[in-house]
């Protein structure tokens, strides 16, 4: 794909624009599958150049940057840019205008996640819109009421002259002096009890209908550092370093908890990207959200050697996050559900037959025996693209269904033909119709999995539905993953396309499959090539390689179980 970064010029003082604009040399880095070309928007006319942006024709749009404060550009240019409803991901004005106050009142209203209250000193006193790249530079630390009359006084005028609202904050009632004071002014200020305890960062990630937390990473403070008052610096920049989850374990999946917690609070879903968490951790009163920023510094920031081990804590790494960006805004459009519909309607008609099929055409009995007989698949085996069931018969005969062994077989499949008559085999549990885009996130809502296997399918995805279909299966499954990747001649398609079958158009992802590489806490045992099925459509031979992939390590990530769907 062509993609094109958008981001925006900021005029005045402090808006220096050097750091972020070079940010777009993470995303060249990303991978060779897709080209980059950023795109700046400046102040001035900004409805022209995004205009003449889209008249480029670029076939997705990353938008990295803005904030409420930024006249002409920033919020107003990304409410205009949103409104043109092009396939997109990035900033969002709505979580955006979300501002920090709202985020709290919600997160208090949820139940989670715990956010600092409003009522002790030290009370910690900030911009409620502030600056994406300064969530703590303009942060003050009050132990008093004068102390925090002070800070008002001096926030309020650099509201006014920055043009910002007089404040009219919610705080604390300590005096009615010191009420009337705060009573002047508007939304613009937060004031919440200081935490003090060591401060962390989590990255969030959208993954269709859930999200995923990466690896978190502690700011080492101290002295002045950790008690931000008045009087300090805004020089102050924090070193950050990973979080060893076998330190402390409980913290680890703590931090992540909270930070997925704080992206539901948010209502970040739908920006297609995620949102960056900062949080406090006290021993005694346990880990806060303090600030959740709509944008994640992880995307903005050139390389580094951090944020390289933070991004690749995300199976995939940053080439696999682009892909999982593109694909929540499929998913969210739906862009593929004609081609979905007729997909499953041929397979529908060939299902009575596709066995008898199966028998001249495949050497998938042959294949599959191998897998079964070589390998582990004890526990929850999600078996996705089912079709008929016939590699749950194989496990059948294995003796998957012995008294001793313990375990569950779950097929999905997008044809309800197949479905039918896999469910009819008596060996599965549960057979659903599902795509492969989101049948596994389906089941997780409900319970662990342990096995993923899938064959013969993988070829229907895009190459971004790929890359996010493969974050999915490593990050939930805690065994194994077996797949095949066929791999597809061009003749295939021409042959598709002569017949007027453009719908079955399908993809060699074997490069893709090899690029993804092997993810942490996860060990590559096998990969074969084997003859596998020839087309009784268009008569070519397919050839495929099946890879077992076995989990070595928990891994550094943790995903949220998406909701329900009403």
């Amino acid at each position: 794909m062509r993609i094109c970064v958008l981001q925006f010029s900021y005029e005045g003082p402090d808006r220096g624009r050097g750091d972020l604009e070079n940010g777009i040399s993470r995303f060249e880095m990303a991978s060779s599958q897709h080209t980059f070309e950023r795109r700046i928007i400046c102040e001035e006319s900004f409805k022209e150049k995004i205009d003449s942006v889209l008249r480029e024709g670029f076939d997705f749009y990353i938008n990295l940057w803005s904030t409420t404060e930024d006249p002409g550009t920033g919020m107003q240019a990304s409410q205009y840019f949103e409104s043109l409803d092009v396939p997109s991901a990035g900033f969002c004005s709505r979580g955006q205008s979300w501002i920090k106050d709202s985020l709290y009142k919600h997160a208090r209203q949820r139940g989670a996640p715990c956010v600092p209250g409003m009522l002790q000193f030290p009370l910690s006193v900030k911009p409620s819109n502030g600056y994406i790249s300064q969530p703590t530079d303009e942060n003050y630390v009050c132990h008093d009421e004068r102390e925090l009359r002070d800070v008002l006084c001096q926030l309020d005028k650099q509201l006014s002259s920055s043009g910002g609202r007089r404040i009219d904050a919610c705080g604390p009632t300590a005096s009615a002096e010191l009420h009337d004071l705060i009573d002047r002014y508007s939304d613009d200020i937060v004031i919440q009890e200081f935490i003090d305890g060591d401060e962390y960062t989590v990255t969030v990630i959208e993954l269709g209908d859930s999200a995923v937390a990466l690896h978190p990473c502690v700011k080492t403070l101290s002295g002045r550092k950790r008690f931000h008052t008045s009087g300090a610096g805004s020089d102050l920049k924090p070193c950050k370093e990973l979080v060893n989850r076998e330190d402390n374990p409980i913290l680890f999946q703590s931090l992540q908890h909270a930070a997925l917690e704080a992206f539901e609070a948010g209502m970040f879903r739908g920006s297609h990207m995620g949102c960056e968490v900062n949080l406090r951790v006290n021993g005694e009163m346990g880990v806060f959200v303090t600030i959740v920023n709509s944008q994640a510094m992880t995307f903005l920031q050139t390389r580094n050697d951090l944020q390289d081990l933070l991004i690749e804590s995300l199976p995939g790494g940053l080439p696999a996050a682009v892909n999982v960006f593109i694909a929540n805004y499929y998913a969210r459009h739906d862009v593929r559900q004609k081609e979905c519909i007729k997909v499953a309607t041929a397979y529908d008609e060939v299902a009575p037959e596709y066995d008898d099929q199966g028998q001249t055409n495949s050497q998938d009995k042959e294949n599959f025996r191998h897998l079964v007989e070589n390998y582990d698949f004890q526990g929850t085996v999600l078996d996705l693209a089912c079709g008929t069931g016939f590699f749950g018969r194989l496990l059948a005969e294995n003796g998957f269904r012995n008294a001793e062994r313990v375990g569950s077989l779950i097929g999905f499949d997008l044809s309800p033909g197949m479905v039918d008559l896999c469910r009819k085999t008596g060996v599965y549990d549960q057979v659903d119709v599902s795509r492969l885009q989101t049948c596994l996130l389906q089941y997780y809502r409900h319970g662990e999995v342990d096995h993923v296997v899938s064959f013969g399918a993988l070829h229907f995805l895009s190459p971004e539905e790929f890359a996010s279909f493969f974050v999915q299966c490593f990050i939930i499954a805690n065994k194994s993953i077996t797949v095949s990747v066929d791999e597809i001649p061009d003749s295939y398609n021409e042959h598709l396309h002569e017949k007027g079958l453009s719908h079955m158009h399908s993809i060699n992802h074997l490069g893709n499959m090899e690029a993804f590489g092997e993810p942490q806490g996860w060990k590559l045992v096998s990969s074969q090539r084997h003859y596998s099925w020839t087309s009784p459509t268009t008569g070519d031979g397919i050839y495929s390689t099946f890879f077992r992939f076995e989990r070595v390590d928990r891994g550094n990530v943790l995903i949220s179980r998406a909701p329900e769907k009403n």
